[in-house]
């Protein structure tokens, strides 16, 4: 592969009760941005376009990895367990398809009582498998939000989508960003426009430096990771195992 032919794909993945508002929107911006460097592809999905169940507990899938390290041991990263990984049969089995898939994560959620809303919450518990099973690790992410006001509750959602992500086993490459939905923040609607974000100077110029730090880090990791392999180099990845 010659490096004009290096792509990663960005998966952004937007969690809000509204359909094509400023969330949507400012996540649409951020991809944009990351494919106007040419070297990447990317899909948006709305979780209200897919049934999630509540995880309900009952930790099948940290079983399932637990036996898979019995057989394979405790040191392997990431643990090789096959296709999904959750006793629950519904639309989180497409969702973790494509963040497999994907060489990067963008999550974006609007604030909502200065954190994430709960359809976000629901999809983050419901990835718990990656959190054991190390599957997303060599995957970027960063977060972006968006909010009525200013200082309303951005930085405690971004940090916790941005903790979530690095639970995942994600590489955490920016704080994120955030924008404001209304005039200056202060609550007053934009009427001029469908899409007030784009109005927020300071939250396009964060999100455009998010997603661009996104798609370059992408790259440069599966540019590496592809010249290890040429070089016939081996680099351990590192798990935890029993001492001696």
């Amino acid at each position: 592969m010659t490096p004009d032919d290096l792509k990663v794909k960005i998966l952004g993945i937007v969690g809000t009760p509204i359909k094509d508002g400023n969330c949507q929107y400012y996540l649409e911006q951020a991809l944009q941005v990351v494919e106007s460097g040419g070297h990447a592809t990317t899909e948006l999905i709305h979780l209200q376009d897919y049934r999630i169940e509540y995880c309900v507990g009952c930790e099948a899938c940290l079983r399932r990895v637990h036996k898979v390290q019995k057989e394979v041991g405790l040191d392997v990263v990431p643990v090789p367990v096959k296709e999904y990984n959750c006793s629950i049969k519904d639309d989180m089995q497409i969702i973790h398809k494509k963040m497999m898939e994907a060489d990067g994560i963008l999550l974006a959620a609007p604030v909502y009582i200065a954190t994430i809303p709960g359809q976000v919450k629901t999809f983050i518990d419901r990835c718990r498998t990656f959190v054991h099973d190390f599957r997303l690790r060599g995957k970027v992410a960063a977060p972006l939000t968006v909010a009525f006001y200013r200082n309303a509750g951005e930085d405690t959602a971004l940090q916790t989508m941005a903790l979530s992500l690095l639970a995942m086993g994600l590489t955490q490459v920016s704080f994120g960003a955030s924008a404001v939905s209304t005039r200056e923040g202060m609550g007053i609607p934009i009427r001029e426009t469908r899409f007030a974000v784009k109005e927020d100077l300071v939250g396009m110029t964060l999100m455009n430096m998010a997603a661009t730090q996104v798609a370059q880090t992408a790259l440069q990791m599966k540019a590496g990771k592809r010249a290890l392999e040429e070089a016939d180099v081996s680099v351990k990845t590192g798990g935890w195992a029993p001492p001696l």
